[in-house]
C-alpha cells in the first residue's frame, strides 16, 4: 500500500508543480490607417502596441477617440522594430521598403486590401480578426452585417438619381464601395451614366446637365471654407433651377470601411426612400 502511495503522489506531483501554459495574447502593430480602425474594432487594448498617428485624426479615423489610448506611429519600420510585435498590418499600398525591412528581419506582416466592395469589407474583417486571434469576435460582427444585409428593403423602380460629389467634383462608380451602397439603396449612380467606373470627376457643367436628386458629400473639414469643399452648394447650381437634396456623410465613415459602412448604407436607403415617398 505504501509503495502504489509513493508511485501515485511521483505521478501527479508533476500536475500539481508544473505551471499552467497559457497562450499569450498576439501582439499587434499596425502601420495602415484602415488596419487601425479593424484593429481597434477586433483586438483587445493589451494587445495594439502601435496605431498610425493618422488613427488619432478627427476627420478621418471612426475610432479616433479609441485610438489616442494607444501610442502613434509614422510607418517607420525603426519605431516597429523596437516594439517586436507578433504581427505588423500593413495596407495595400504600405511603403514597399518598409515591408520588405519587417519581413527581412524575422517579423510577420501582413497586408489589408482596400475595401472596394461589401465582399471585400467582410473578408478584411474575417483576416484580421484572423491575425489577431480573434475570430470568434469577427465571425460574430460578419453575421451582424450579414444580417443587416439580409433586412435591408428591396429596391424598386424608378431610382431616383445620385450624384457622390466630394471636394474639387471628385465621385465614385459601381467598381468603388460608394458606388456600391448606392446601388444596393436604390439610387441611380450619376457617375456610372457619366462613364465612370471607378473612381473620377464631374464637373459642374455636368451636375447641371445631369440635375440629380440628390448629392452625397464627405466634406474633410465641415464648417471651414475652402472653393473645393463648396461644389456641392455652388451658386450656379440654384441658378439652373437645381436644388438637390444634400446626403452629408462624415469623412471618417468614408475613409475606412467597416461595420459603420452598414450604416452608411441604411442612411442611404432611409434618404431614398423618404424622397420616394414625399415625391
Amino acid at each position: 500500500m505504501r509503495i502504489i502511495s509513493l508511485w501515485l503522489l511521483v505521478s501527479v506531483l508533476p500536475l500539481l508543480t508544473s505551471p499552467v501554459v497559457s497562450a499569450e495574447p498576439l501582439r499587434v502593430a499596425s502601420i495602415n490607417l484602415c488596419a487601425d480602425q479593424l484593429v481597434l474594432l477586433l483586438a483587445d487594448d493589451n494587445q495594439i502596441l502601435t496605431l498610425t498617428n493618422l488613427s488619432h485624426d478627427t476627420a478621418g479615423s471612426y475610432y479616433y477617440e479609441k485610438a489616442r489610448n494607444f501610442p502613434a506611429n509614422k510607418g517607420y519600420s525603426e519605431k516597429i522594430l523596437r516594439l517586436a510585435p507578433d504581427v505588423v498590418i500593413a495596407g495595400q499600398y504600405t511603403a514597399l521598403h518598409t515591408v520588405k525591412l519587417l519581413t527581412e528581419v524575422g517579423l510577420r506582416v501582413e497586408s489589408l486590401p482596400i475595401a472596394n466592395s461589401i465582399e471585400t469589407l467582410i473578408d478584411n474583417i474575417r483576416s484580421v480578426a484572423t491575425w489577431v486571434g480573434q475570430e470568434e469576435r469577427g465571425q460574430a460582427i460578419i453575421t451582424d452585417l450579414q444580417q443587416r444585409l439580409l433586412n435591408l428593403e428591396p429596391v424598386v423602380e424608378p431610382r431616383p438619381v445620385a450624384a457622390a460629389y466630394d471636394p474639387n467634383g471628385y465621385t465614385s462608380g459601381a467598381s468603388s464601395l460608394r458606388g456600391q451602397l448606392m446601388e444596393m439603396a436604390g439610387w441611380r449612380n450619376a457617375a456610372t451614366d457619366a462613364g465612370i467606373e471607378s473612381y473620377g470627376q464631374l464637373s459642374l457643367e455636368q451636375i447641371i446637365s445631369m440635375a440629380p436628386d440628390a448629392l452625397i458629400d464627405s466634406p474633410y473639414s465641415p464648417g471651414t471654407y475652402s472653393r473645393a469643399q463648396m461644389t456641392s452648394r455652388h451658386p450656379a447650381l440654384l441658378k439652373a433651377g437645381l436644388d438637390p437634396h444634400i446626403i452629408s456623410i462624415p469623412s471618417r465613415m468614408m475613409i475606412c470601411a467597416g461595420p459603420w459602412t452598414v450604416d452608411i448604407l441604411e442612411r442611404l436607403q432611409e434618404e431614398r426612400i423618404r424622397m420616394t415617398t414625399v415625391q
